[in-house]
């Protein structure tokens, strides 16, 4: 198998852990502040790559920064601001916002490179956000302006593709170690707004199977999503490049739908079934060669 083949076998693994995460975080926040969420799922993500692996990796100095920077973003930024958005605009806005990620980075990388790209490749990028727009929306145009919110998940969409840009240039390190040292540094970065927000913090469980469902959920997000995910996604950027390992992110809301109707029973409708394969027949287009 090739490397790139590799790389998307890792970024489809990621796609469906990521798919499936929603319902375990919308379980979580029936107990939890969304908060202690992120930092729970994160530091049990540190500590078991940590006990996987001990060895320390010799980075320079400039490593070492984009270790920290790359923390920071993937983590601490993208997972703050999209939360904070939460709270100012409505799940809808924030998952088209976030479908974004390709196209931005696509435009990041061409500026950066003074160097426009196929047109195909804008056409089935926006071919698949339409689709994304299909799924979500799921025929019910209802869409309201939050200026702060919106403005804060833009943030949280720029946080993501400038770690990626970020882990591109790490590619030539042992991805494990730097996975687990970026989820440590992003930790790090959780852990005083964690110390802030523990005067206020909020726990509800009012029974033994709540607990256990939500050890479950956290053990699902924090195993997972976050150890396994992010490993496997910054190989996939490493194997695959990160303009095909971000256009996974257009199937994401498609994992979602696939898991609501196994678990909940939801039938799609047709403008499920349309957006699906807009956001297939997109990515098609736009990793053509």
């Amino acid at each position: 198998m090739d490397k790139r083949k590799k790389g998307l076998l890792y970024m489809m693994t990621v796609v469906v852990l990521w798919g499936f995460s929603f319902v375990a975080t919308k379980i979580l926040l029936d107990f939890l502040d969304p908060l202690t969420v992120v930092f729970v799922r994160f530091f049990m993500a540190t500590i078991l790559m940590f006990a996987i692996c001990r060895k320390r990796e010799n980075y320079s100095r400039n490593e070492v920064m984009y270790v920290a920077i790359a923390g920071f973003l993937g983590i601490t930024s993208y997972q703050m601001l999209e939360n904070v958005a939460l709270v100012f605009t409505t799940a809808t806005n924030s998952s088209l916002i976030s479908a974004t990620v390709p196209v931005v980075l696509l435009l990041t990388l061409d500026v950066s490179r003074r160097q426009l790209s196929d047109r195909v490749k804008y056409a089935g990028a926006l071919i698949a956000f339409i689709g994304v727009g299909l799924l979500v929306l799921n025929g019910a145009f209802n869409l309201h302006l939050n200026p702060m919110g919106d403005i804060l998940m833009f943030g949280a969409v720029f946080s993501w593709v400038f770690y990626t840009i970020v882990i591109e240039r790490m590619g030539s390190r042992n991805m494990f170690i730097v996975s687990r040292d970026l989820t440590l540094a992003g930790t790090a970065f959780l852990f005083p707004l964690m110390v802030f927000q523990a005067q206020n913090l909020r726990i509800e469980i009012f029974s033994q199977n709540d607990a256990l469902l939500v050890v479950a959920a956290l053990i699902y997000l924090g195993v997972f999503c976050s150890a396994l995910g992010f490993l496997f996604w910054n190989r996939a950027i490493h194997l695959a490049g990160s303009s095909t390992t971000t256009n996974g992110i257009y199937m994401i809301p498609l994992v979602t739908i696939i898991g609501d109707t196994l678990v909940i029973g939801n039938v799609p409708n047709i403008y499920v079934l349309l957006g699906a394969a807009l956001v297939l027949a997109g990515i098609y287009l736009s990793e053509r060669r």
